[in-house]
Parts: C-alpha cells; sequence; structure tokens
C-alpha cells in the first residue's frame, strides 16, 4: 500500500519506509530476473535506482499514483538497462503484478479485520498495520523467489515468433496488467463498504480473468511453435533428400570410378589419373561435409534452421558451402535473434556475390580463440567484383545491384548490432576470398 505522511508522523515511519521498500526492491528484482532468465551484472545500478525513486513514490505519492509508476518504471528500465524483449517483460510483469496484488489483496483484509481498521485513512496512518502489511508482502516474495529457483521456472517466449503473436502477447499483457492494478486499487478503496463475500468473488474473478488470459497467450505461442517447427521439418526433410541422393549417385558411380581409375593405371596416365584423382577428392570432401549439418554440431536449433535453409538456396545456384564448426552454439556471448540477424544477413549477401563468379564457393567457420576469450564467426566466399570499396559496403543505402530499392541496408543494419554490443567486432577483408569475421568476445 501507499503512504502519504503528514508533519505529525515521526522520521522513524520515514527510514521504515526507506527500508522496507529497498528489501522490497531487492526481493522483485530477483524474482523478475528468475522469470526473465537474466543475470544480474547492471542490477547494483538498478536496485540502486529503484530503492531511491520507489521510496520517495511511497512516501509523497497515494497509492494509485506510486503502484502505476512502479509498474512503469521496472519496465523501462528492464527494457532499456538489461536489453530484454518487450514482451518478454510484459508477461515477467504481469506474473508479478497479478502474484502481489492478489497477495497483498488477501493480506490486507486479514489484517483489516484483526485491528479493526473501517477506512483507508486509519490504515494509512496506522504504525502496526502498515509493517504488518509490508513484513507480509516482504515474505510472500520470500517464499515465491524460492519456490522460482528452486523448480527454476522462467519465461521462453521464442525468437523466432511472428511479429503478429508478438504484438498480441504485448496487448494481452499490457490490458492484463493495467486491469489488474486498477481494480486491485478499486478494491482496496471500497473494501470498509463492500460484504467480505463480494471481496473473495472479486478477486477469485481476477485470478479468473488473469489464468484465462495467459491460457490464450501460451496456446497462441504454442500454435507458433508448432508452425515453425513444421517448417524446419520440411526445410530438413529438402534437405536431407538432397544429401541422400548425392550419396547414392556417388555410391553408384563409384564401380565405374575405380574402372576408369585402372585406365588410367594400366596406360601409365598418371597426369590423367591425377586429374581424375582430385574431381575425385573433391567430390568426397563434398560428401563429407554433409556430416557438419547435423543437429549434434550445429546444437542451437535457430542457427542450425538459419544454416540449412541457406544451404538450400545456395545449391539452387550450384553454391558449394564448406561447413566447420569447432565450439559449442550456446556458449556465445550474444542473443540468438542478433547472431541468426547478423548471420543471416551475411550468408545473403555471400550467397549473393558466389552466385556470379565461375567458382561458386562458401566457406562458414565456428572457431574458438582460447587465447584471445573469444569465438569466431568467419564466412568467406568468392567474389566477381574486386574493386568495391570496404568501408563503403557499410554506409546505408550502399549496393552494387541496379535495383536500389530495399537494397543496401544488410551490413549497415549488421554494423548497428555491433556498435551497441560491447564485445561484438567485425572485420572485413579480401584477398582470393571475401571475407567477414564475427568476433564474439566472452567477457560480455
Amino acid at each position: 500500500m501507499g503512504i502519504i505522511i503528514n508533519q505529525n508522523n515521526s522520521i522513524i515511519l520515514y527510514l521504515v519506509i526507506i527500508i522496507f521498500t529497498t528489501i522490497t526492491m531487492f526481493l522483485q528484482n530477483k524474482i523478475l530476473m528468475q522469470l526473465l532468465n537474466t543475470k544480474g551484472e547492471k542490477f547494483k545500478r538498478i536496485f540502486l535506482f529503484q530503492s531511491i525513486l520507489f521510496s520517495i513514490t511511497r512516501i509523497i505519492l497515494p497509492v494509485r499514483v506510486h503502484k502505476i509508476i512502479e509498474v512503469v518504471t521496472q519496465i523501462i528500465i528492464y527494457k532499456r538497462i538489461l536489453k530484454i524483449k518487450l514482451e518478454k517483460i510484459l508477461f515477467a510483469e504481469e506474473i508479478n503484478v497479478i502474484i502481489f496484488s492478489v497477495t497483498e489483496l488477501i493480506s490486507i483484509k486479514v489484517l483489516t479485520e484483526i485491528y479493526e481498521v473501517n477506512s483507508l485513512e486509519a490504515a494509512l496512518y496506522n504504525w502496526h498495520f502498515i509493517i504488518y502489511i509490508t513484513l507480509t508482502a516482504i515474505l510472500a516474495k520470500i517464499i515465491i523467489y524460492i519456490f522460482l529457483k528452486k523448480f527454476n521456472i522462467s519465461i521462453n517466449i521464442p525468437e523466432c515468433i511472428s511479429i503478429k503473436s508478438k504484438k498480441q502477447i504485448i496487448q494481452v499483457a499490457t490490458i492484463s496488467t493495467i486491469l489488474i492494478i486498477f481494480n486491485e486499487i478499486e478494491i482496496i478503496n471500497f473494501m470498509y463498504i463492500i460484504p467480505n463475500t463480494i471481496y473473495l468473488l472479486d478477486i477469485i474473478l481476477l485470478i479468473a480473468y488473469y489464468l484465462l488470459s495467459t491460457i490464450n497467450m501460451l496456446k497462441t505461442l504454442q500454435i507458433e511453435t508448432d508452425k515453425n517447427e513444421i517448417n524446419n521439418l520440411e526445410s530438413n526433410n529438402d534437405r536431407l533428400q538432397h544429401n541422400y541422393d548425392n550419396i547414392c549417385a556417388f555410391k553408384h558411380d563409384f564401380g565405374n570410378i575405380m574402372q576408369s581409375f585402372g585406365g588410367y593405371i594400366a596406360t601409365k596416365d598418371l597426369d590423367g589419373l591425377e586429374k581424375m584423382y582430385n574431381d575425385v577428392l573433391c567430390e568426397c570432401k563434398e560428401i563429407n561435409n554433409i556430416k557438419s549439418f547435423d543437429k549434434e554440431i550445429i546444437n542451437n536449433p535457430a542457427v542450425y534452421n538459419l544454416i540449412n535453409n541457406k544451404y538450400l538456396v545456395a545449391k539452387k545456384y550450384d553454391i558449394k558451402i564448406n561447413l566447420e564448426v569447432y565450439i559449442d552454439l550456446n556458449t556465445l556471448k550474444i542473443k540468438t535473434f542478433e547472431l541468426c540477424r547478423i548471420l543471416g544477413i551475411l550468408l545473403d549477401n555471400a550467397i549473393e556475390a558466389a552466385k556470379d563468379c565461375d567458382e561458386k564457393i562458401i566457406s562458414i567457420k565456428f572457431l574458438k580463440d582460447n587465447y584471445n576469450n573469444r569465438n569466431l564467426i568467419v564466412i568467406e566466399n568468392t567474389c566477381k567484383n574486386y574493386l568495391l570499396d570496404i568501408n563503403k559496403m557499410k554506409e546505408k543505402g550502399f549496393t552494387t545491384k541496379k535495383n536500389k530499392l530495399f537494397h543496401g541496408i544488410g551490413l549497415w543494419k549488421v554494423n548497428q548490432i555491433i556498435k551497441k554490443s560491447e564485445n561484438l567486432r567485425l572485420y572485413t577483408s579480401r584477398d582470393k576470398m571475401f571475407k567477414q569475421q564475427l568476433e564474439i568476445y566472452s567477457w560480455k
């Protein structure tokens, strides 16, 4: 509850409010971080700011205002400082609000009966009432945090869901949070004049509304996830079929290849034998390269699906893709969404450049550099235009395509992501191959 203090209140009450607010904010941040599955590198800064701000709002503002300010401020802080996706923050905040609104409503009603408080004004200036309400809230937060931590409960919203689904989550979570807050405020205002049965029914309806909205939101996410899974399976099917056909063709021709070797050996044509051996060796490398396109090796589902889709696109242009993965992709200190966005743009550019070359080759390497405490993603491709200015390529609107509309923003966007991240670097170079090297440092 909010507390309004007049000149007759002791300075001790101010200190009590500050102490309790500090403890409450600490626990609330821990709960939100658990729900959001994020680390607390910037926790001290957030915690200090919230403790000061919310202590002031609880002292000088009524409950209607300070509760709204707390929720809005919390969302802004987590969005701006911790860079959490808006739909995920709102979902977590909705859970946070409903849990503590119900806890607060029940505890207020019980303590109101115990202390025989018959008006909101009397409650706001009753020392014992305020302290016990706050202690109850703190105890509830401790229990909830322990429960979430023990069972490792957190919010998981797939990053691959559509923009439409994200907007729906944001809308439902926002409306639910607003309704819960205002409903709690109204219940507290009229709790002293409405019957206990109506009070209890209101709480039950509040919980029911939250559960229905959440179930609807989870169903939407499940449908979206199922659709993505089906699309992934279809893409993987196409790739596996293509690979199977290649292996079958190679196996079918193996006897003929051996006989051809015999012909070169019989005539002692070493030059012809060497040329044919190199061609067969190249074919063997391509067959072995298929092993790299495996879920166990590319162990991040989003990256796996992205690379396989780009592999199918490259095959349409007869581009040969060489893939080497020597790291655990789930340990990279970068958000999967940002990684896929960068990879997608770099691979699209590599395919676009390689398809016009006589020798169509793209090389993708995921490497570990222990000495510099970083991971490397190196994409190399053959390129026809060797006169391009590498620095200009990162400028917005730069493109070699004749149709300038909707082109020339890919590398510019990658550069914007790199600039916002403390542990990412991208180096572009050109020798025999055009090379993009993404460096992901582990000290984030």
